[in-house]
């Protein structure tokens, strides 16, 4: 275990600030010599007995106040210790939304050592991935999610690094640690304060489905996720006095920055649920707790629409809603405006970044569906587009820019143009400006819920059938969620064409995901290539846009 100057393993691959930019971004506010521990400290001496987090097991609210908070930071970061954790090694994390995340995550930045956020849609094969990638020591999980044995699928892929499998609840059948015993019940030695991290240090590892093909751990700061939890609530007006909901999965990036950072620096409330998608819940605690700010992609705001248009809540205290991960259509934009009367804000980032750029309130009502608005100040955006050409590939830089990718330094660096950093998306001027979103040159393919398909990954795993000579992932647009896809496997066969049955025991045997898995599966004699021999999409793509369209 290391000492108080040790980092994680593999930090050498990762692109640290240098004193200079450090300072640059500190001297302009942008950065700070502080983290979200001091938030809690602040909240801690101000408010203690304010509500940080109102977490729902059900139906069944608890609700945890800032000096409960702290107490359990203090109490998770003992066990941590007590496990053998030391400064610099990595706590895997493969939770649903529960009240245990927020305090056990702050407990890893008290102890110096690094959370790995690993979302629970990520099935044996991602989570191998992260839990080797990270070698991390300790992985704390949920006994079971459905009828989903979540501890045992860690048991699966755990490899030999991970000492110590931590599981909450009791209805697993693998052999682990009890959360509840060890971490709340037991008594154990505080944590000396010089442990705790310091804000440019790796403090959170976040992993990405891999949608160039390879999956990787993303490293952010303190600092750089301080920068990007302001750029969700500063272009807003948030503070202390806000209740905030994020239905997104919180170890993912955008629950992780607006569902639980960004209400903790700013000493506010947040929401959370361990039934995500209940839209009909979230409403329910929206007149409840008077709920001001929220953010969910698309998908979830179709499902919010139908489940207030069904029961009517009174959601008058609900001020702004914003969304990203995919494009907002205008029907959807005025059915949320006509049902709520609110406005609804686009919102476009990364992992590598989070939030760079949003509509703001100053904005036309409907310009979330023309635009994906204005950089924060933090962050820089520039279009690269050939001589006449309006649109370019996009590229970022600033302050809430990620340290790159663990042990695949190169690959990050292949990301890279100077200083700045390319998205892999193309743009246009939105004339206002900002910047529109108008392809992704990867080929991504979005589901409703803002989950990024791997295309690369999930066809290479598809190849091994014996009845596919060749095959391409193709997104086309999902009926039930304006401005999301689903995923068509457009297969030239070998011998008997394989069912989408087929195709999904194929996958399910190598340990992919499910929500990976293709909707739907079409046959053709050849696939179109340009004069290289690479596949392309765009033909296949608009054939499938046309069979869907409405007729």
């Amino acid at each position: 275990m290391g000492d108080n100057g040790t980092m994680m393993t593999g930090v050498e691959s990762l692109r640290l600030p240098s004193a200079e930019v450090a300072a640059g971004y500190r001297a302009k506010g942008w950065w700070r010599d502080e983290t979200f521990l001091d938030d809690l400290a602040r909240a801690v001496a101000t408010r203690p007995d304010h509500p940080a987090l109102i977490a729902y097991e059900g139906d069944t609210p608890r609700t945890i106040s800032y000096r409960e908070l702290s107490e359990l930071v203090e109490r998770f970061a003992a066990a941590l210790l007590s496990l053998g954790v030391g400064r610099g090694d990595v706590v895997a994390m493969y939770l649903p939304n529960v009240w245990q995340l927020t305090p056990l995550w702050l407990a890893c930045g008290r102890i110096g050592a690094v959370g790995a956020a690993m979302f629970p849609s990520l099935e044996e094969r991602e989570l191998r991935f992260t839990l080797t990638t990270t070698e991390a020591p300790v992985c704390v999980s949920l006994d079971r999610i459905g009828d989903v044995d979540i501890a045992a699928r860690v048991a699966a892929a755990a490899p030999d690094t991970v000492r110590h499998r931590v599981v909450i609840g009791t209805g697993s059948t693998a052999d682990a640690l009890d959360f509840t015993g060890y971490f709340l019940d037991t008594e154990h030695p505080a944590a000396d304060p010089a442990l705790a991290l310091r804000p440019d240090e790796p403090a959170a590892l976040v992993s990405t489905s891999g949608t160039s093909g390879r999956m990787k751990a993303v490293a952010h700061t303190s600092n750089t996720l301080y920068a990007a939890a302001r750029a969700g609530a500063e272009p807003y007006g948030l503070g202390p006095d806000d209740v905030i909901v994020v239905p997104h999965p919180h170890l993912h990036m955008a629950g992780m920055t607006y569902g639980a950072l960004m209400p903790l620096q700013l000493n506010a409330t947040w929401l959370i649920y361990d039934r995500p998608h209940d839209m009909a819940l979230l409403l329910d605690t929206v007149e409840r707790h008077a709920v001001t700010w929220a953010y969910m992609a698309p998908g979830y705001l179709v499902d919010l629409v139908a489940a207030q248009r069904d029961r009517a809540r009174d959601t008058r205290t609900l001020r702004r809603i914003v969304s990203g991960s995919a494009p907002l259509q205008p029907d959807l934009v005025e059915s949320v405006r006509e049902t709520f009367q609110v406005p609804v804000h686009a919102l476009w980032g990364m992992t590598e970044n989070a939030a760079v750029t949003m509509t703001r309130p100053d904005d036309p009502d409907d310009w979330a569906t023309r635009s994906d608005g204005r950089a924060v100040p933090w962050m820089e955006v520039r279009i690269d587009a050939e001589d006449g050409e309006e649109s370019g590939r996009l590229l970022v830089r600033g302050a809430s820019q990620c340290l790159g990718y663990l042990h695949q330094r190169d690959v990050y660096d292949a990301s890279l143009d100077g200083d700045w950093f390319d998205t892999g998306d193309i743009a246009r001027p939105d004339g206002r400006g900002g910047i529109r979103i108008v392809g992704r040159r990867s080929d991504l393919i979005i589901r409703s819920d803002g989950l990024k398909l791997p295309v690369l990954l999930v066809e290479g795993l598809l190849a091994r059938h014996p009845g596919i000579k060749e095959l391409a992932l193709v997104g086309y647009p999902d009926p039930a969620v304006p401005g999301a896809e689903l995923c068509c496997a457009v297969v030239v066969p070998q011998g008997r064409p394989p069912t989408l049955a087929e195709l999904h025991d194929t996958l399910a045997g190598t340990g992919c995901a499910r929500a990976f898995w293709p909707d739907r599966v079409q046959f053709v004699w050849e696939l179109p290539k340009n004069s290289v021999g690479k596949i392309q999409r765009a033909p296949l793509r608009r054939r499938l846009e046309l069979a869907a369209a409405p007729r």
